[in-house]
């Protein structure tokens, strides 16, 4: 593969590139650029197959740069990088050729993964790829992959074989599957050439893997308006088939070969409508485009209880509150599939936050990145559902999840975790363990990792942010029950070792 990378960040330019040389000395990188104008330019004279870019860049965005690239006929690979406050603008870069998106500060390991997945997709698009013209499926796999070229050969042989010609029109029936692609793209297949055959068109089917889709192209009927009526008769049938449980489906026409390719990245967005109308809608195009919605408002009470109930680690309570925000909008109410995602990447990252201010998750274990695809990339209501099970996966209860040290140390910090609002020192445990103050202290410091007035401290003021945020006591009420006789005292370390007062702490999570 030949690459090349877009980014204004002299040197985070410098170090992707360091970092794919050294990771991946079978890809080029054919050029660098620093704004979209210039990077169009690299791309237009080095045609690579791969595109690392910024979005927010100076002279021409990224997304401008990917639109100008489009209209060049040129169709690689593409790689986004998004800040968080970004990532919309990213997921709605995808019809033009954004393939995948990294999350800044850019990690290492994720950069790596999102590389290969794209080597892999390559390697798959080019096995595609047939020494001859072939059958209709794989002219139209090339088309849809932007491996092919709609030349004039193709096209005579296209209409000497299957009648298709310039003017042809296609309807483009998408089966969105999901997570089941993989395991049941064959019998849907089969399902979908049953049913086509029996209506009598002609058609073919191609397999979208990168978005988990199979697309029936149909062409040779008479009649749009009577072909969906009749897909959507087939699709409730299924329903009360019980079978294409959490498939979406939708349709668009177009008019020539040409218009294949643009068509499917017009209708895919489209499909995340399932989400608002259901599995057993068909996802009709144009009419969806004309939806009016409603104004989705988030449920700011919601996210409040389940940080108190996070604090808490009341799990029932917190998975119940979960609930109840999934039927906030599922109710029948006309909100933008759009605004439905945001308000569930909200909602998650509140529930990360305040699991990591209060110590019952380990953040690190967090794969941020696939937290987001799992909303973003969502298309049924299914999947929005399960997007909380990757994040509840890595949680437990407050204080749990203790490293395995020696009895005497796992004592001291059990009797931390009782007595500290009662002032209780290294001294007194040490007395009542039978050890001397000086030895446990070492030990607790080369096990915990931190001495004990250090870990007492932490673990105070981690009761503290609980109170704080689960609770309407008054400053000076927690500094109580948390073992500081003195408010401004307790106010003082606070902010020394959170970097805000109590007050503001409680209202950033609010």
């Amino acid at each position: 593969m030949r690459a090349v990378v877009v980014e204004d960040e002299i040197l985070i330019r410098e170090g992707l590139c360091k970092l794919m040389r050294k990771m991946f000395p079978d890809i080029t990188i054919e050029g660098v650029a620093g704004n979209g104008q210039d990077g169009l330019q690299c791309i237009e004279a080095f045609r690579p197959d791969l595109v690392i870019t910024d979005i927010k860049m100076p002279v021409m965005d990224g997304l401008q740069m990917l639109e100008k690239v489009q209209e060049a006929g040129l169709f690689p690979k593409v790689i986004v990088l998004t800040a968080y406050s970004e990532f919309a603008y990213a997921r709605q870069a995808v019809k033009l050729g954004v393939c995948d998106y990294i999350i800044k500060p850019v990690v290492v390991p994720e950069f790596v993964q999102t590389i290969r997945k794209i080597q892999n997709l390559y390697e798959q698009e080019q096995k595609r790829t047939p020494e001859t013209m072939g059958n209709l499926e794989h002219i139209v796999s090339g088309l849809l992959y932007g491996v092919s070229v709609l030349d004039s050969k193709i096209e005579e042989f296209l209409d000497k074989k299957y009648q298709i010609a310039e003017t042809t029109p296609f309807i483009e029936l998408l089966i969105y599957m999901g997570d089941c692609f993989e395991t049941g793209r064959e019998k849907k297949r089969q399902e979908m050439c049953r049913i086509l055959e029996q209506k009598d068109v002609r058609y073919c089917l191609v397999d979208m893997e990168y978005d988990r889709v199979v697309l029936a192209l149909l062409y040779g009927y008479s009649s749009r308006q009577e072909i969906e009526r009749w897909y959507q008769n087939q699709i409730l049938f299924q329903k009360r088939d019980k079978r294409g449980r959490h498939i979406s489906y939708g349709m668009l026409e177009v008019t020539g070969t040409r218009a294949i390719r643009e068509g499917y990245h017009t209708l895919l967005p489209y499909m995340d409508w399932s989400i608002v109308l259901g599995d057993d809608v068909l996802i009709s195009y144009p009419r969806i485009a004309d939806v009016q919605t409603e104004i989705c408002i988030y449920p700011v009470e919601l996210e409040n209880q389940i940080k108190a109930a996070v604090c808490t680690g009341e799990e029932e309570k917190i998975r119940e509150i979960t609930e109840r925000f999934h039927t906030c909008f599922l109710n029948g109410r006309m909100y933008s599939p759009k605004e439905i995602k945001e308000s569930y990447v909200r909602f998650q990252w509140a529930v990360l936050n305040i699991a990591k201010e209060v110590g019952c998750i380990d953040y690190r274990e967090v794969d941020q990145k696939k937290l987001l695809d799992c909303i973003m990339g969502a298309k049924t209501e299914e999947e929005l559902h399960r997007s909380f099970d990757g994040l509840f996966s890595h949680m437990s209860a407050p204080g749990k999840g203790v490293e395995a040290v020696s009895l005497a140390v796992k004592k001291t910090q059990s009797m931390i975790h009782e007595f500290y609002a009662d002032g209780i020192t290294l001294s007194e445990i040490a007395d009542r363990l039978n050890l001397t103050q000086e030895y446990l202290g070492s030990q607790f410091h080369r096990e915990v990792g931190e001495n004990f007035s250090t870990y007492i401290r932490n673990y105070r003021l981690s009761k503290a942010k609980e109170l704080l945020i689960g609770t309407q006591l008054k400053q000076y009420e927690i500094a109580e029950k948390i073992g500081y006789a003195d408010a401004k005292y307790f106010a003082r370390v606070f902010k020394e070792c959170v970097g805000m007062s109590p007050a503001e702490y409680r209202k950033s999570n609010r």
